[in-house]
C-alpha cells in the first residue's frame, strides 16, 4: 500500500487554484512533493475556460466582472465551467508510468473517472462513468473531469456540483450549445444535475470528502496522510500568483484587435469543436500567426502550440496546409484526444479556403460570416442558387405569418425584403420554422444535382448543426446573423422546436452580397 498526500486547501480564489495546479504538479513530478489527493473549493465563484480556449468566445466577462465571478484558465483542456463556490474539486497528482497514471490516457480516464464514481454513489445515488469526460447520473451531466501531463507528472481533476444555480451557469457562460444535440435536452437542466436536487438533505462537505476519499483510498490501494503544503510549494505560490493572476495567463488564447482581422473556421467532431484562426502575412499569400482554440484535450498539452508555430510561413493553400498538419503528426508524439490527425488537418485547410473568397466582393470580416455546407470556394460557380432559407426567428414577434411558412411581405421585418430579391432573382424563398422543417426541405427540395441553397442562420446554430446538415448532402453557403440570438440567450432547445420568442436580425447587406455574386458568378444576371 502506498501513501499519498491528502491535503484540503479548502475556499481559495481562482487564481490560487489555477497556480496550485502547475505548482503542485511540478513538484510532485520531481520528487519534492509526494503523490497527492487535493481537494480544493472556489471563493468567488469562478468561470474557468479549458486550456486551448479563448475567454472572448466562452465567458460572459461583462456578467463575471458585475457580479464577482473570477474568470480564469485551467492548465486542463475541453470546455469552459462554472465552479460555484458550493461546488467541490478534486485532483489526484502523481507520476507517469506509475500507480494510478500507467497506460494510455483513456484508460486512466477510465479508471479515475470509475472511482470518483463509486465515490459519488455513496452519497445515496448511481453515478457511472460516461466517455468522453463526464460523470453523470441517469443521463445528467454531475461532474466534469480532465487531466494534464507536465514534466514526467501527471494530474487528473473533476468537480461535483452540489448547490443548483443553474441561472448562473447561463448568464455566466457562453453554453457550448454544440453539445445540446436534438432530443437530448430540453434545457441545460436536463443536461446536468446538482446533488441538491438528488438527495435530501444534501450530504455535508464533510461527508462528501469522506465518501471520495474513502473510494480513492480503496480503489488505488493507497493510504490517505493528512498534509499541507510544503515550504517550496507556499513560497512558489507567492512568487507565480501574479502571474496566474494575470492577462498573459487568463488571455493566453486571446488575440488583441491590434493584430488584424484572421481567416476563420469551425470544424465539429466528435470529441469536441476546433476553431482555427489564421492571420495572413504581408503579400496575403502565407501564415503569419495561427491560433487554434476549442474544447478538446490534448497530450502533450503543448501540442496544439507547437502546430500552430509549424504552420508559419505555410502557403495558405488547401494542399499545403493539410501536407502541413499530416506531416506534423507523422513527426510527433502526441495527439488531439479523439480526432484523426486529417480531421484536425481539414479544419486547418477549411480556414485557408476562405481566402479564395475574398477580392473586390467580399471583406475578410464577410468571408468569416459565410459558412460553406458540401462545397468548396472554387465550385460556387457550377451551381445555380435556386432556394433561399430564411430563419422563422427574424420575422416581427407579432406577425401572423411568425408560426407558420411564408411571408405576406408587410415590410415590418427584413423577411419581405429577402423574398422581394430571391423572386426577382427567380429563387424560391422558403421560412424555415423549425429545425424538423430545415432537415425536411433540405432532404426533399435541395439536394438536387445542379442546385444550392442560401441560408441564415447564428454561428452557434451552424456549430451545432453542421455534421447534420452534411450528411444530408445538400450544397448551400449559409450567411451569419446577429449573435445575440436563442442559442445565446439560453433558449436553443424552444428555437429548434420553433418556440423562440425574440427576434434576431439578418444580415441583409450580406445576404443581397451573396446572392447577387453568385447569380452573377453563374451567369444568371
Amino acid at each position: 500500500m502506498k501513501d499519498f498526500r491528502f491535503v484540503d486547501t479548502a475556499q481559495i480564489s481562482a487564481a490560487e487554484n489555477m497556480a496550485l495546479d502547475k505548482i503542485m504538479l511540478e513538484e510532485v513530478a520531481g520528487g519534492s512533493s509526494p503523490p497527492t489527493l487535493r481537494f480544493l473549493q472556489f471563493k468567488p465563484a469562478a468561470a474557468l475556460v479549458g486550456y486551448h480556449q479563448d475567454v472572448d468566445l466562452e465567458i460572459r466577462q461583462d456578467y463575471c466582472a458585475t457580479n464577482g465571478i473570477d474568470v480564469n484558465r485551467r492548465l486542463t483542456g475541453g470546455g469552459s465551467i462554472l465552479f460555484q463556490e458550493s461546488a467541490l474539486g478534486w485532483e489526484v497528482f502523481g507520476i507517469i508510468g506509475r500507480e494510478p497514471f500507467i497506460g494510455s490516457y483513456e484508460s486512466i480516464l477510465h479508471k479515475i473517472c470509475s472511482v470518483a464514481a463509486s465515490g459519488i454513489s455513496r452519497l445515496g445515488v448511481r453515478a457511472n462513468f460516461r466517455p468522453r469526460n463526464d460523470i453523470e447520473i441517469d443521463g445528467k451531466k454531475i461532474s466534469g473531469t480532465g487531466g494534464v501531463s507536465l514534466s514526467g507528472g501527471f494530474m487528473f481533476q473533476g468537480t461535483l456540483l452540489v448547490e443548483n444555480e443553474v441561472e448562473l451557469f447561463l448568464k455566466a457562460l457562453r453554453v457550448p450549445v454544440e453539445k445540446l444535440k436534438k432530443r437530448e435536452i430540453e434545457s441545460l437542466m436536463e443536461r446536468i444535475c446538482f446533488l441538491s436536487d438528488l438527495v435530501q438533505p444534501v450530504p455535508s462537505l464533510g461527508e462528501i470528502k469522506r465518501a471520495i476519499s474513502e473510494s480513492f483510498a480503496e480503489a488505488l490501494n493507497i493510504r490517505l496522510v493528512p498534509g499541507d503544503l510544503t515550504e517550496s510549494e507556499q513560497n512558489r505560490l507567492q512568487e507565480e500568483l501574479p502571474y496566474f493572476n494575470g492577462p498573459k495567463w487568463v488571455r493566453s488564447r486571446s488575440r488583441p484587435e491590434s493584430e488584424g482581422e484572421p481567416i476563420r473556421s469551425i470544424f465539429q467532431t466528435g470529441a469536441g469543436t476546433l476553431r482555427v484562426h489564421l492571420w495572413v502575412a504581408p503579400g496575403g499569400r502565407r501564415v503569419r500567426q495561427a491560433l487554434i482554440v476549442g474544447d478538446f484535450f490534448t497530450i502533450p498539452t503543448r501540442l496544439i502550440h507547437d502546430l500552430e508555430a509549424c504552420l508559419v510561413g505555410v502557403p495558405i493553400e488547401r494542399t499545403a496546409l493539410r501536407m502541413a498538419v499530416l506531416g506534423f503528426f507523422s513527426r510527433y508524439e502526441g495527439s488531439v484526444l479523439g480526432m484523426r490527425p486529417d480531421q484536425v488537418a481539414d479544419a486547418v485547410a477549411a480556414a485557408g479556403d476562405r481566402l479564395l473568397l475574398m477580392g473586390s466582393e467580399f471583406t475578410r470580416s464577410e468571408v468569416n460570416d459565410l459558412f460553406l455546407l458540401n462545397l468548396g470556394p472554387s465550385e460556387l460557380s457550377l451551381y445555380r442558387p435556386k432556394w433561399l432559407l430564411l430563419p422563422y426567428c427574424s420575422k416581427d414577434p407579432k406577425c401572423e405569418y411568425r408560426k407558420i411558412p411564408g411571408c405576406d411581405q408587410c415590410g415590418g421585418c427584413e423577411i419581405g425584403e429577402c423574398f422581394d430579391l430571391a423572386r426577382s432573382l427567380g429563387m424560391t424563398p422558403v421560412t424555415v420554422q423549425s429545425f424538423e422543417h430545415l432537415m425536411e426541405v433540405l432532404n426533399t427540395q435541395c439536394s438536387c444535382d445542379e442546385g444550392m441553397y442560401i441560408g441564415s442562420c447564428c454561428e452557434a446554430f451552424y456549430s451545432k448543426h453542421q455534421s447534420e446538415m452534411e450528411q444530408v448532402k445538400a450544397r448551400g453557403i449559409l450567411v451569419n446573423l446577429d449573435s445575440t440570438t436563442c442559442y445565446d440567450l439560453g433558449k436553443g432547445t424552444r428555437a429548434y422546436k420553433g418556440d423562440f420568442e425574440n427576434k434576431t436580425s439578418l444580415n441583409l447587406s450580406l445576404i443581397t452580397k451573396t446572392l447577387r455574386h453568385l447569380h452573377g458568378s453563374c451567369g444568371y444576371l
